[in-house]
């Protein structure tokens, strides 16, 4: 495919450094007569990407860009009777989803603060939106990056509740409002999709005996102190407050906790609490 022609705002033919000119990736509308295709992606931060979403019909003839929104994920669903589609996209600073009704492009938008570990699909007459099970494991799991098991309290979470729209009741707007979304939905709710604390799993490790040894092969650092501390154990809360008095703070959780507060034991300082 020619992607020039999907080329468009913001981006800029004379700023593609590190833009994919090349790969598309299309989602074809259940009754196969047009598709969703994401095209000129590029790397915002580890991992994470943007494109450029544009609609084709069958024979990829353009049919509308989209200008100048921008989409946060290569990910779109369709209604199983082709009426809408819908993906999570940015518009300048607003985040959140943008519903399409085809075949009259008229739009609505679901202001969210967080999309990216969010799913999305349509449902009978619904719009549903759900946490991404995979995201919810990954907060789960004690399993700590490049391998290895967490030597730290950690917590357990729960899935929130999907949150479903009918589709009848949203107010769509014309296609060519589209670049009035910051004025059209200023005053609209901005969901927020948070997993559910549901406290920390029980510890069965050890807790700091000093302000120096650290755990999983690092140094004991503050981030290290204030997993102890919201765990409950009295003397990691006892040196993270002197932390934070000493810091006003404004202490960063890399540091050494012996940056802070030098090399403390925990046996001299439990006999200060009994």
């Amino acid at each position: 495919m020619d992607t020039s022609k999907l080329l468009r705002r913001p981006l800029k033919v004379e700023n593609m450094f590190g833009v994919d000119t090349e790969t598309t990736q299309s989602v074809i509308s259940p009754d196969k007569k047009s598709k969703v295709v994401f095209s000129h992606s590029q790397e915002i931060r580890m991992g994470s990407y943007e494109h450029l979403f544009s609609l084709l019909d069958s024979d990829d003839n353009l049919i509308d860009n989209f200008e100048p929104l921008i989409a946060i994920s290569n990910h779109c669903c369709w209604k199983p009777d082709s009426s809408y589609f819908g993906l999570a996209i940015r518009f300048e600073k607003i985040y959140g989803f943008l519903l399409i009704h085809w075949p009259s492009l008229n739009f609505t938008f679901i202001k969210v603060f967080n999309p990216y570990p969010l799913d999305i699909s349509f449902k009978n007459h619904d719009f549903v939106i759900s946490y991404n099970d995979q995201q919810v494991a990954a907060a789960n799991t004690s399993q700590l990056f490049g391998g290895g098991t967490t030597e730290l309290p950690y917590k357990k979470y729960f899935k929130p509740a999907d949150i479903l729209f009918n589709l009848a009741e949203l107010k769509f707007y014309s296609r060519d409002r589209l670049e009035d979304i910051p004025d059209i939905i200023e005053s609209d709710k901005e969901y927020k999709f948070d997993l559910i604390d549901g406290g920390f799993n029980e510890f069965h490790g050890t807790f700091p005996q000093d302000t120096i040894t650290g755990y999983n092969r690092r140094a004991f650092e503050v981030y290290q102190l204030e997993a102890f501390a919201a765990y409950g154990d009295k003397v990691s809360k006892f040196w993270l407050e002197e932390i934070q008095r000493k810091t006003n703070n404004k202490y960063n959780k890399w540091n050494k906790v012996s940056d802070y507060i030098g090399h403390r034991r925990r046996q001299e300082d439990e006999k200060s609490l009994i």
